[in-house]
């Protein structure tokens, strides 16, 4: 963080506007110490920390309306109700998205977990990777040299793998790490999103979007990360979702290989956060991208 503090420092250059989208659902145990650290680690950057709830019961959303009073606009909340009873990562990803595009000029854009297994303090190494111009995305991949796994059990680990193993074969096997959702990106590449049709609320979101990214030439690169197993919160995935996921990857794949993704019919007004001004959304005529 320090080393990150003093190039930005000693080149003067003005500070890089940041925009971490973190969905949660009930955190109460870990959300001042996810917030605490993730502000910490961004005192570099002129940033705003979107937190998106799913409908919280445990006191997350009242705690994190308490943050955000005294934030001085550096956190904001988006509140939604989810419609459905399964997992709706993608949804809540998208939701904060959009209102991250509307909300400022962000050059880079970064979204993470909210129960600590993604390191706040690995935040500079992807912004300051996104900011070289090396890439359009960039991912703090679970399955390059240098990255680590910690909490996490050896079932968990193997079922990991033969995951990515199986989405790789499907979309494209220069990306080793699909299902990693410590993702940094660029607003080319954050604009193009809203652009297309998205079918998967839920979290195979990741999947359909890195499959947009590449299908359009997006520069993706794979950075070292630390994975920190869900010993701390509570996972939000049930096994219909992982049945509901294979289904979904083997849907992308035709998408990506073949048939092409669809562009976005109509434009799709941004959720209103709470004491936030609403964001405009992306969303052109409808075509196929090739």
């Amino acid at each position: 963080m320090a080393d990150v503090r003093r190039m930005t420092d000693t080149a003067g250059r003005k500070p890089a506007r940041v925009f971490v989208n973190i969905p949660i659902l009930n955190e109460i145990d870990l959300i001042d110490r996810l917030l605490n650290r993730v502000t910490n680690a961004l005192e570099a950057y002129d940033c705003i920390v979107l937190i998106v709830d799913d409908g919280s019961t445990d006191g997350t959303l009242e705690r994190v309306r308490a943050v955000v009073a005294g934030s001085h606009g550096r956190v904001a909340l988006l509140s939604r109700k989810k419609g459905r009873a399964d997992c709706q990562r993608g949804a809540a990803l998208l939701a904060g998205l959009k209102w991250g595009l509307g909300a400022g000029e962000f050059d880079v854009f970064v979204e993470m977990d909210g129960d600590l297994s993604h390191i706040p303090e690995d935040l500079p190494l992807g912004i300051e990777t996104i900011l070289s111009g090396r890439c359009d995305i960039a991912i703090a991949s679970k399955y390059v040299d240098g990255s680590i796994t910690t909490g996490r059990s050896f079932g968990r680990r193997a079922v990991s793998v033969i995951c990515n193993v199986a989405v790789r074969a499907m979309i494209d096997r220069r990306v080793h790490d699909y299902s990693n959702g410590y993702r940094f990106y660029n607003r080319r590449a954050a604009a193009l999103i809203p652009q297309y049709e998205i079918r998967y609320g839920s979290p195979v979101y990741l999947t359909e979007a890195m499959a947009i990214w590449l299908r359009n030439g997006m520069r993706v690169v794979e950075i070292p990360g630390h994975y920190v197993g869900r010993n701390e919160g509570f996972s939000k995935l049930r096994l219909s979702d992982y049945m509901k996921a294979a289904v979904g990857v083997v849907e992308i794949g035709a998408r990506y290989r073949v048939t092409g993704f669809t562009r976005a019919t109509q434009t799709v007004a941004a959720e209103t956060p709470d004491d936030a001004p609403a964001a405009a959304a992306i969303g052109p005529g409808t075509h196929r991208d090739r």
